[in-house]
């Protein structure tokens, strides 16, 4: 009997890269999926502000007073609140459980962090390659496609074309490194890369990353070494996904884990049957 090759998203390879058992269990309980987005539900709320703002970074970003009297931070408050006031329609499944007290107090919360933060505003507003092209081009936003030689799937966050090159670019809630961007992204831009390369018949030179929280908009270049780590992430999802039982990640951040008690168990039942530590 032929069996298919198991269908990846990039997303799992982003999952292997904080720990390869996130893989296994989602694969075998996806209904799951909906603990580990739910399990802090001020921080998904907020993760899911900052992603809807550098979505709409463009509005902000060198924006005009209209009011000789207004001040900047205004203008840019007010367009704020109307990306806020959008995300419970944008995001109905997400937030459809959320308590509206809740939603409303997490949402009053980020904008008046937003606007009372100078710094953050300054860097938004400043001049920007990412932003101007984005300006420029425009985007395609949550750019579906799917690659059949490599059984590999994606939505890349934004898709820029401009008249010689598509540039991928992620956006990213967590924190930004000091410099450059996390191997793990890196990985993931090249595995968008290979998807655009083989949709669209071209080849992507560069990717950008948008740590949003910090107002950092990172270039990147498509380099060999990430594309050769993609399709090795690849493989090993690939097997996990068939049914082999990884390693956990020696860095994993096992305490917010909703896989916890699987694993360990999973891991004693294995201890048992091999007479040995897994």
């Amino acid at each position: 009997m032929v069996h298919e090759t198991p269908k990846v998203k990039v997303s799992d390879l982003t999952q292997y890269g904080i720990c390869p058992r996130l893989v296994y269990f989602r694969a075998r309980e996806p209904e799951h999926t909906e603990l580990i987005i739910s399990s802090n539900e001020r921080s998904m709320i907020e993760r899911i502000l900052w992603k809807e703002l550098a979505f709409n970074l463009h509005k902000i970003y060198g924006c005009e007073v209209t009011d000789e009297v207004a001040e900047p931070e205004k203008t840019a408050k007010s367009i704020i609140d109307e990306i806020v006031d959008g995300v419970e329609h944008i995001y109905k499944k997400e937030l459809d459980a959320v308590a509206e007290s809740v939603l409303d107090d997490v949402k009053r919360e980020f904008v008046c962090s937003i606007v009372e933060d100078e710094a953050w505003l300054s860097k938004a507003r400043a001049e920007n390659e990412l932003l101007e092209r984005q300006q420029m081009w425009g985007y395609d936003r949550e750019h579906a496609m799917v690659s059949e030689k490599l059984r590999l799937s994606g939505s890349v966050d934004k898709l820029i074309t401009t008249e010689n090159e598509l540039i991928p670019c992620m956006v990213k809630t967590g924190k930004s490194p000091e410099y450059g961007i996390w191997p793990n992204d890196r990985m993931q831009l090249a595995a968008y890369a290979m998807l655009i390369e083989e949709t669209f018949e071209t080849t992507v030179q560069k990717g950008f990353v948008e740590y949003i929280r910090a107002a950092e908009f990172r270039e990147s270049p498509i380099r060999r070494k990430d594309r050769a780590r993609a399709l090795q992430t690849l493989k090993h999802v690939r097997r996990i996904k068939s049914g082999a039982y990884p390693d956990k990640n020696v860095k994993a951040p096992c305490a917010n884990c909703v896989f916890l008690d699987r694993c360990d168990t999973r891991k004693t039942i294995l201890s048992k049957l091999l007479g040995k530590n897994v």
